[in-house]
């Protein structure tokens, strides 16, 4: 969870027509009058007792008051207080776990397709913007290598870390090379790799390989050289994706275009949104950042539940980004399950 801020001190009666407020709003997306709170909650007390809690409340800095309107709105505060004090645990519906039961699978049998579906499902279950950022395959620890001949002049290296992750690349070499060859440099190249993490081998290779470079008459070894940085190096590969903006677009907070330009901006600039994601998350606990709390002035409006997953020793990160006004009880789940789906996984094949 995010920094607990220094709340006041509420009373009982403060504490329960916050609550209403924020649930109000969070329905209605409208201002919440004490009139209207009073006879939707039957709460057995007067308007004038609820305007009262209101205006302690707004002098707090927990509610905000429209010009407009006679109702209040929650402020980042107020929310804040909420989330952290008030908000009780939801549980997702039995087609809903099922479905994710199903994200599961997909996970242990293709990780980016199952990525692909979770932003996808995510999107669809909670009607907000949704982003998986992929695991960081450069931080996995080297565990094998496979060598398989495509044509007589283009390899297809499968490369696979701890985890079980899987990456497949496919590279050019100047003349066929038998298959004993393959299985040979295949060995000695399992053989000095072995434990090493992927990002230091791109880095180190020339080096590891040096005293039998000149010794490889099929030119293999200074092939791994020149093309370590496509081998092992995980710059071309999509990191993130998400889901989702048809349903953004649909919130009232969006009509304003400028506001909904900042979210078409973020989705636009992978460095922004995995900085997002991944510097908010640790060690699978759900963080929640409202309003104001983004350091992102693209989503200064908005609310951002995140969460990482792991899969072996490598960490993605699962998230949502929606109006301040969300529903936080059911995005914490949906974002904690979708969480714990991807990090089931135990056996995944390709990443290309």
């Amino acid at each position: 969870m995010s920094i607990r801020p220094e709340f006041p001190e509420l009373n009982p009666r403060e504490r329960e027509v916050l609550g209403y407020i924020i649930q109000n709003f969070i329905t209605t997306a409208t201002p919440v009058a004490s009139q209207s709170l009073v006879q939707r909650h039957r709460l057995g007390i007067s308007p004038a007792t609820v305007r009262s809690a209101m205006n302690t409340l707004e002098a707090k800095g927990l509610l905000n008051h429209p010009h407009t309107s006679a109702g209040r709105v929650p402020t980042d505060l107020g929310y804040r207080f909420y989330v952290d004090t008030l908000m009780r645990q939801v549980y997702l519906t039995r087609e809903e776990e099922e479905a994710l039961d199903r994200l599961a699978l997909t996970v242990k049998n293709d990780v980016e397709e199952g990525v692909r579906s979770a932003a996808r499902i995510l999107a669809r279950l909670s009607n907000l913007l949704a982003v998986v950022i992929s695991p960081r395959y450069a931080q996995g620890i080297f565990r094998k290598l496979e060598l398989i001949s495509l044509s007589s002049n283009r390899l297809m290296v499968v490369l696979t870390i701890d985890s079980g992750y899987v990456r497949t690349v496919s590279i050019e070499v100047e003349t066929e090379i038998s298959r004993k060859h393959l299985d040979h440099i295949s060995s000695i190249l399992n053989e000095r790799l072995s434990g090493i993490v992927i990002s230091e081998i791109a880095e180190k290779i020339e080096e590891i390989v040096a005293d039998i470079r000149e010794e490889d008459e099929s030119g293999l070894i200074r092939v791994f050289v020149d093309s370590a940085d496509t081998i092992f190096d995980e710059t071309d590969v999509k990191r993130f994706h998400f889901g989702g903006v048809e349903y953004i677009a649909l919130q009232p907070e969006f009509n304003d275009l400028s506001q909904y330009r900042s979210i078409i901006e973020l989705i636009e600039n992978e460095h922004l949104i995995v900085h997002l994601l991944e510097n908010e998350t640790k060690d699978q606990e759900i963080s929640i950042r409202i309003g104001s709390e983004n350091e992102l002035r693209h989503i200064g409006q908005c609310s951002v539940v995140s969460a990482s997953y792991n899969i072996g020793n490598i960490k993605g990160a699962v998230g949502l980004v929606g109006p301040t006004r969300m529903n936080y009880p059911r995005m914490v789940a949906l974002v904690d399950q979708i969480s714990q789906r991807l990090s089931r996984g135990e056996s995944f094949r390709t990443l290309r």
